[in-house]
């Protein structure tokens, strides 16, 4: 546990495991304690970086984020603090659109890059969507809005086997450190995150993830997106919500875990992730990979 003085920001960060940096980027309203479920087993094989934005958690701001740049500083500045020319990065909803803007505007410091529930442009739809959860933040208690929220963020096959684990991350959230004022800073960011085609240009190999049951950002956006980034790879999981990646870690970590390794072929290395995989119980027919994107 550790906090690094940014110039915005006095933001809280953790580093686990050992191998090259892998920054995870956390979604709306959420802390860097949404990896919690997760970050274990990609420290097997990277030096984790798990940290909450401006303003959420326990990172203190002390100016106020009011765009999507504001947000990436930080992540540039916390690189520059951990002395990490560039890292691999995954970012979830939120933090899968702060992730492109990273790799857009500071491509030399993005390694391999994975993109999970996100998009890159707001459609009406998206807009209509992003303009009721900003509704449900004013007008109704903290708990109203993290129930929607999560309600959204389920699949609903999801929710009917497991309740009370839907439960419990409403109960959790609801005692967390995120405020309404918070949220809203995070909203208004995104409604400033879209660019003009011309200037979208990712460059990193990516990976985009995306579940088949999420209304929030549906999967057919995530498609659109993958179709303007050269050669990446697209991933659809069968009877996912809008975090597939925490709710079916066993159909996901292992194909980020490969693909984030990729580059590296040393025959040892490639055994490591083969014994990994059925830890996870192998990789699972309900995902369906789209392959290459041109």
């Amino acid at each position: 546990m550790a906090w690094a003085e940014l110039s915005d920001c006095r933001c809280f960060y953790e580093v686990h495991g050992d191998g090259e940096p892998l920054i995870l980027i956390p979604g709306l309203a959420a802390t860097s304690q949404m990896w919690d479920p997760v970050a274990a087993d990609f420290a097997q094989f990277f030096s984790v970086i798990q940290f909450d934005n401006r303003g959420v958690g326990k990172s203190i701001a002390k100016r106020d984020a009011k765009t999507l740049p504001d947000l990436v500083s930080d992540i540039v500045e916390l690189f520059d603090r951990l002395q990490l020319d560039r890292a691999h990065v995954l970012g979830v909803s939120l933090g899968g659109i702060i992730a492109q803007r990273l790799a857009i505007d500071h491509p030399s410091r993005v390694g391999r890059l994975v993109l999970v529930s996100c998009c890159d442009t707001f459609s009406p739809y998206l807009r209509q969507m992003s303009s009721l959860l900003a509704h449900t933040l004013r007008r109704f208690p903290k708990e109203m809005f993290i129930r929607t929220l999560e309600l959204l963020a389920t699949a609903p096959e999801f929710l009917d086997a497991h309740s009370d684990v839907v439960e419990q991350r409403v109960l959790h959230k609801c005692r967390n450190r995120v405020s309404a004022r918070a949220v809203g800073n995070q909203m208004r960011c995104l409604a400033t995150a879209e660019m003009a085609p011309d200037h979208y240009r990712i460059h990193s190999p990516t990976l985009v993830v995306a579940g088949e049951y999420d209304p929030i950002i549906p999967s057919c956006y995530s498609k659109r997106m993958a179709d303007k980034i050269p050669g990446s790879k697209y991933m659809l999981v069968r009877g996912a919500g809008h975090n597939p990646i925490i709710d079916h870690p066993r159909d996901i970590i292992p194909n980020v875990i490969e693909f984030l390794r990729a580059d590296e072929v040393d025959g040892e290395q490639l055994q490591t992730i083969e014994s990994f995989v059925p830890y996870f119980g192998g990789f699972s027919a309900g995902v369906v990979h789209g392959g290459d994107v041109s």
